[in-house]
């Protein structure tokens, strides 16, 4: 993740060398969702995406909120990604697409501050500043773009380092830099997009400011953010004269998690999943022997299972979840200890229990009653429960807030093998090799569900029109 902003603009560049769009215009939006889909598959190459469906969709939630809430119109479908990775990072490109490090919840503590960081990378994507930089690096010097491209395909041997670092030194202070006017346009539309969703502007500054604290000390805490985003004093001024602006009286720190228990579990698992367990465990077990506290023992039980020692994770669960207060959401974690260390029958009985305390009406409680049923689905599956298991995941496809989570495309997939439905399978796998950004894999299934699939089906008309799709765009 070191130089993974500096890749990324280099693709741009790529693409903009290969089309040969040589005019100082600004992009097209096909163009920018074409960059847009060029990343994501760059990315899904070099990187670990976080597979867990309730982070995935709590994620999801929050921007599908701003969004829906926040703008007026957007030119963009906006998609998010939660990248495996244990810094402080988040950052857009053309298209609609945001990513954030899982590592960016040890440092939020609310979940307005998460909205507020997401708000500001859609604000930049909404003001096309990407669109603009690229026509900054249309007017750069093409051979000195060409070498810092070429330094990044050739890797560290020796074709590489034979390259000029002052072209890379150039290229990352070009290309990586919004300027002050950018900052500024995305921080008064980030505060716009907040505000209307019903966020506390305040989110926004109180994450800002911590990282501004720890400003000088960037690079070595991997604070990447704050390399592509600075945060001069002045800047910080301006972004407490907006919050003053707005004040905070009508407004939530949140909307999706008004649970503080949900909140802290959520960043909790975030953290675990985005650091080496074997050193969690050991930092755990020490803390451990000097206070009691429930909430440690929960995190020791996470570290426990990420390392595979799930017999020690459930019991550490267990002993913490005697002392945390009685709420679904961590009997749900304790079912997927028992799911993961192949004990279905046990994850289905503490499922139904789950199922039978956890309501829908608030948005964080349909985010665990789908993550119930989805687990509860794949329980089914492994215990060749298959067709309740095909009803389910036919009635999960429905949600909105999961229809950019590849894995639930590919295990629902896997559950359409098992009961021979070849056209639905390819159609699912087609699915999830298309949202991890793999099109060529993608079209095969697309294709391949077609010979199975009859043309008055609904599904067989949409892969028809997704083949077309992928066909132009390639």
């Amino acid at each position: 993740m070191k130089k993974i902003l500096l890749k990324i603009f280099l693709y741009f560049l790529a693409f903009l060398l290969l089309t040969n769009q040589l005019s100082y215009a600004l992009i097209t939006l096909p163009e920018e969702e074409k960059i847009g889909k060029q990343v994501l598959q760059e990315l899904s190459s070099k990187v670990e995406f976080i597979q867990d469906m309730e982070l995935v969709a709590y994620i999801n939630s929050i921007g599908n909120l701003l969004t829906k809430r926040g703008l007026d119109f957007s030119p963009f479908n906006f998609r998010f990604y939660l990248i495996k990775e244990d810094s402080f990072n988040a950052f857009s490109v053309p298209g609609g697409y945001i990513f954030l490090n899982s590592g960016i919840f040890e440092s939020i503590e609310s979940e307005d501050e998460l909205a507020g960081i997401m708000a500001h990378e859609m604000a930049h994507n909404i003001c096309r500043h990407i669109a603009r930089r690229l026509e900054d690096i249309k007017k750069m010097q093409i051979t000195i773009t060409a070498a810092t491209l070429a330094a990044i395909l050739l890797g560290g041997g020796k074709a590489g380092e034979a390259v000029n670092i002052t072209s890379l030194a150039l290229a990352e202070t070009k290309l990586l830099s919004y300027s002050r006017a950018d900052e500024e346009e995305a921080d008064r539309t980030g505060f716009q997009i907040l505000t209307k969703t019903g966020y506390n502007p305040w989110g926004m500054v109180k994450i800002m400011e911590k990282l501004s604290q720890k400003s000088n000390l960037a690079i070595e805490l991997s604070y990447r953010y704050l390399l592509t985003h600075p945060l001069p004093q002045e800047r910080m001024s301006y972004l407490i004269d907006l919050a003053n602006k707005y004040g905070s009286s009508n407004y939530s720190s949140a909307i999706i998690s008004s649970d503080l228990y949900y909140f802290k579990r959520i960043a909790i698992k975030a953290n675990v999943m985005s650091k080496d367990p074997a050193d969690l465990v050991l930092r755990y077990r020490e803390e451990l022997k000097t206070k009691e506290d429930p909430w440690l023992k929960y995190s020791l039980a996470l570290a426990l299972a990420q390392q595979r020692f799930f017999k020690e994770g459930i019991s550490e669960m267990e002993e913490a979840l005697k002392e945390l207060p009685c709420k679904p959401y961590f009997l749900l974690d304790l079912a997927e200890m028992y799911f993961n260390s192949g004990d279905y029958q046990n994850a289905l009985v503490i499922l139904e229990k789950v199922e039978n305390l956890v309501g829908t009406d608030k948005p964080f409680e349909k985010i665990v009653y789908l993550k119930q049923q989805y687990l509860k689905a794949r329980a089914l599956a492994e215990t060749l429960q298959t067709f309740q298991a095909y009803e389910i995941f036919n009635k999960l496809k429905e949600e909105k807030i999961l229809e950019n989570d590849p894995y639930f495309y590919f295990y629902f997939g896997k559950v359409c093998s098992k009961i021979n439905k070849d056209g639905e399978a390819h159609f699912y796998f087609g699915k999830y090799f298309e949202l991890k950004g793999d099109y060529k894999t993608a079209y095969f299934h697309y294709k391949k569900a077609l010979s199975f699939l009859s043309e008055k089906d609904k599904m067989y008309n949409e892969a028809k029109k997704i083949i077309e799709t992928i066909e132009k765009k390639e």
